[in-house]
């Protein structure tokens, strides 16, 4: 883990709101006005004035302070991870950015910006997701990405399906099927557990894999703003996106 100290100060408009509107995890969409691939974000717990994140390839993590109810934010030392990624510069974008943040702008609950002292945004960040009790995901999804990898739809569409009245998960790959147990901890934590597949030989068995593995590396989840239910792994990446898939 190397240091990056952020050091901040700033005057901004009130907001009484701002404590609660910033907790959570928020998508970096923008820095300095460029869109940037998707990735990045950064985590705020304000319970325990905790910040926490992906650069865009290293995690970062550190401290931060909100003075009063106007927006001014401080951040503390900040940690992250040194590995060499394949875009750098974005990291570097994301890092330096980070580095001048003043102040918090807000546009409404689902999105904010990080601003410098004259209320330039900085970083155009959305909300990453939304928690919801287990039982809101009870039901069928159908399989839309795993370890970042489209699922495709054949003569049978891959899914899975969350039975959380009986703590039980089945899914489909596209060939092989897949059951576990299901359980959830605090806020939007899950724990998927004994995961098991049927042993078919497919054509294809990179979907499989994904799928097996994505299930396997599951820790949180939440519902993004379109809808699609995304599982996390334990580090905060999403592992897995999925459509609802409705059966009237």
């Amino acid at each position: 883990m190397a240091v990056v100290t952020l050091l901040t100060s700033c005057q901004v408009t009130r907001h009484a709101a701002l404590p609660f509107v910033i907790e959570g995890e928020w998508n970096i969409t923008e820095v300095n006005g460029s869109a940037i691939n998707p990735g990045p974000y950064i985590g705020f717990n304000t319970r325990e004035n905790r910040v926490y994140g992906n650069s865009g390839c290293n995690k970062i993590a550190g401290s931060f302070n909100l003075k009063g109810k106007k927006g001014h934010i401080e951040f503390g030392p900040i940690l992250s991870t040194m590995m060499a990624c394949p875009d750098m510069e974005s990291e570097q974008r994301v890092l330096q950015a980070l580095n001048s943040v003043e102040c918090v702008k807000i546009s409404d609950n689902e999105h904010l910006a990080l601003c410098n002292n004259d209320m330039k945004p900085l970083l155009q960040m959305e909300r990453r997701f939304h928690t919801v009790p287990l039982s809101d995901i009870k039901g069928k999804w159908r399989i839309v990405t795993a370890l970042g990898e489209n699922i495709s739809v054949a003569d049978q569409v891959p899914f899975v399906n969350f039975d959380t009245d009986n703590s039980r998960l089945s899914a489909f790959a596209g060939c092989n099927r897949f059951s576990g147990g299901i359980k959830s901890g605090e806020k939007n934590t899950i724990v998927i557990s004994n995961v098991a597949s049927t042993g078919m030989a497919c054509h294809d068995m990179t979907a499989e894999q994904n799928v097996l593995t994505a299930l396997q590396q599951v820790g949180s989840f939440g519902i993004s703003q379109n809808g699609n239910l995304l599982l996390f792994s334990a580090g905060g990446n999403v592992v897995m996106e999925l459509m609802r898939i409705n059966e009237d």
